[in-house]
């Protein structure tokens, strides 16, 4: 069987979600181990860190920051949150750190002052100004934090004192709000005291103003404040509501008098309305109808001759002319009325004409004062505006009231706040298993060697006939001291899935065939693969199985299989291919019947190919026809010659690749020159296949059926 191997077979194995599984499988002793070394690690670490104490103090911020001109000038609906992360800025700030530390007088702590940490503190309170490495060490230990959507903010200390921690941070929020006060009122103060000399200049300017209105409005004939105009604006309107009502009533006086000389013409003077309307007519003619009832009365008792007759005649009479005389008088006054009262409305006429020219003149001299009074009203506005600033910053200086209040004082923590040695333990096994993962991902990724059924068909295109497990010191153990072997483990544990996979190979090697192999050559590529184990395992399962077995010791440089089987003979396989000895003189029985050994007795070095000249064919003949199974435990291949003259001397190769171990271009090469020589390879065994390393993927399945 020669067959080209594939060419095909990347340096980096691809890893997809079966091989991870697998891999996990395979590995997680070690990742655990990883993770658990790390957590050890993380808590040892925990454990050396001293412990630092948190101390909360909670402070409500009050968003109004601003005095005097400023207050009212902040636009409607604009957040406060910009204020409270500005208080909170001030809280960190270095000059609060400097007051706090000269409060406390941290400067005599070794804590705070590294030039202390190597001496003892002085008595008494430090003096002078508070160094900056105090500061800056007092600030390293702050955190202040906002309370999200709320004025709350918290000042957070950290120590390894819990009561130094509390007391810092009760500090923190005490200097805070004290700073706040004095911020408050200094800036009042400052601002008042400009705010005053601005009034004292700006109330010279506006006396100056008002003065210069009054100068001009009383040389421009310009009234007060308050009235509509100049005075002669004040005299043209009432006098035009003179001049109208006289117009009015001249023209109404014009009229009777008219209708009182149209009356008079046809109906005499006692037709005149006005005389009608007279209460005195109207009395004169009362007394006359009167006096003319009377007269009838005594004209009818007495007669016209009586003297009372005559009597009431003459009343009558006289009654009579003085109706007449003040009708006549009402008629003369009305013509008087009207005179007089267009002779009032043609003087009221001339005097607002008057007026009206000087009215021109006015309007400029108006426009001028209106100016004037208006710079006036602007100082005086702007001086009312600074007056209440002032009197607000004058208020704001006397009042003490901080920019905050303290909600909550800090206590004293019960528990540190650091390390949490928990979180520690917790972060080193996430570390680990992060890790641990990364290593064994990184030489899952890189390894060379075989790990599967799969690869070694694909990668060494050899047939897979078996797996072996790795045995462990627990397995291998017996009581006390004495412990198996791995040859003797399937004779103690033939149930075990290493003597399953020993029957496996046999079956793989008799199973189908016409003609069994009767010689079979175990081989490796390199040392240290498991090759003389498999060897002599796999006699003893055959001869367990009733077949007549020969393991014959062909490593003749180390001979690995006579000192495994604590074989100590005089005649060795050297001696029976020399001739000096006889066959049956080399044999040595196994201790598990059925088997027989041809050892080496000791190691040999010999530039002469040993097994090339024929003898070891004829050798191997005469065994053959005398045993069911001849097993031949070659020396590596890639080591020594030999091996390969070995293998084609037998009628069946198995090749032992150790998994996950052998790199796989040596093992290429191993199964190249065993191509080249025609050798009659029948598959491969992986051995020492490790926890969760199976190659068929299936182990999980049956492992009930084997008792290991």
């Amino acid at each position: 069987m020669n067959q080209s191997l594939p060419t095909r077979d990347p340096a980096m194995r691809a890893v997809d979600l079966p091989a991870l599984l697998s891999m996990l499988r395979r590995r997680w002793p070690v990742m655990v181990a990883i993770a658990a070394g790390v957590a050890l690690a993380c808590v040892a670490v925990s454990l050396l860190l001293p412990p630092r104490y948190e101390a909360v103090a909670r402070l409500r911020i009050s968003p109004r920051t601003q005095t005097g001109l400023e207050a009212g000038q902040q636009p409607p609906g604009q957040p406060d949150n910009q204020v409270v992360d500005s208080e909170v800025s001030v809280m960190r700030s270095r000059d609060l750190a400097e007051a706090v530390a000269r409060r406390l007088d941290l400067a005599r702590q070794p804590a705070f002052n590294p030039a202390l940490a190597a001496s003892i503190a002085p008595e008494g309170r430090s003096k002078g100004p508070v160094p900056d490495a105090v500061v800056r060490a007092v600030q390293a230990g702050l955190t202040v934090r906002r309370e999200p959507d709320t004025y709350l903010a918290q000042i957070i200390y950290r120590a390894r004192d819990p009561v130094q921690a509390a007391s810092i941070a009760n500090a923190f929020a005490e200097a805070y709000l004290d700073a706040s006060v004095e911020r408050r009122t200094g800036a009042a103060g400052r601002q008042s005291r400009q705010l005053d000399a601005r009034l004292a200049q700006l109330g010279a300017e506006v006396e100056a103003a008002e003065a210069r209105v009054a100068a001009f409005r009383a040389g421009a004939g310009i009234v007060s404040r308050g009235a509509a105009g100049t005075v002669t604006d004040q005299q043209v309107a009432p006098l035009s509501a003179q001049l109208a009502t006289a117009e009015a009533n001249a023209a109404a006086l014009r009229a009777r008098a008219a209708a009182a000389r149209a009356q008079s013409a046809t109906g005499g003077p006692e037709g005149v309305s006005e005389v009608l309307g007279s209460g005195v007519v109207a009395d004169l003619r009362r007394q006359r109808a009167e006096v003319g009832r009377e007269q009838a009365q005594i004209s009818a008792r007495y007669g016209p001759k009586h003297p009372e007759t005559s009597r009431v005649a003459d009343q009558i009479a006289g009654l009579d002319r003085q109706i007449d005389a003040e009708s006549r008088r009402i008629v003369a006054g009305l013509e008087a009325d009207a005179g007089a009262a267009a002779a009032s409305a043609a003087s009221l006429r001339a005097q607002l004409d008057a007026l009206r020219t000087a009215q021109a003149s006015d309007a400029r001299a108006a426009v001028s004062a209106d100016r004037l009074q208006r710079d006036a009203d602007a100082k005086r506005t702007v001086y009312a505006q600074l007056a209440q600033a002032a009197q607000q910053s004058s208020q704001e200086q006397r009042t003490s009231e901080p920019q905050g209040a303290l909600v909550e004082r800090a206590v004293p923590p019960s528990r540190p706040a650091f390390p949490k040695r928990l979180l520690f333990a917790l972060f080193g096994v996430g570390l680990g298993l992060l890790l641990g993962f990364g290593i064994v991902l990184a030489r899952e990724v890189a390894s060379s060697g075989v790990r599967t059924a799969e690869e070694m068909e694909r990668s060494l295109d050899l047939p897979f006939l078996a797996a072996l497990p790795r045995l462990s010191g627990r397995q291998l153990g017996r009581s006390g001291s004495e412990r198996f072997s791995p040859a003797d483990y399937p004779v103690h544990k033939p149930m075990s899935s290493y003597a399953e996979a020993l029957r496996a190979v046999r079956n793989a090697l008799t199973l189908g065939r016409e003609r069994p192999p009767r010689i079979v050559a175990i081989v490796s590529s390199l040392p240290g693969e498991g090759k003389t184990s498999t060897a002599a395992a796999l006699a003893r399962v055959m001869a367990l199985s009733g077949d007549r077995v020969l393991l014959v010791d062909c490593d003749i440089r180390r001979s690995h299989l006579t000192r495994m089987l604590g074989i100590v003979h005089v005649v060795s396989l050297l001696d029976v291919l020399a001739g000096s000895a006889a066959l049956e003189d080399a044999l040595v029985p196994d201790a598990v019947d059925g088997v027989a050994v041809l050892p080496i007795n000791q190691p040999t070095f010999s530039p002469r190919d040993l097994f090339g000249d024929g003898a070891m064919r004829q050798l191997l003949g005469r065994l053959a026809d005398a045993h069911d199974a001849v097993i031949l435990d070659t020396p590596p291949l890639l080591a020594v010659a030999e091996a390969r003259t070995l293998a084609t001397l037998a009628d069946a190769v198995v090749m032992v690749v150790r998994a996950d171990a052998t790199p796989r271009d040596a093992a290429r090469a191993a199964l190249n020159l065993l191509r080249g020589d025609g050798a009659p390879l029948a598959g491969g065994v992986l051995s020492m296949t490790g926890a969760g390393l199976d190659p068929t993927g299936y182990h999980h399945l049956y492992r009930d059926y084997h008792e290991n």
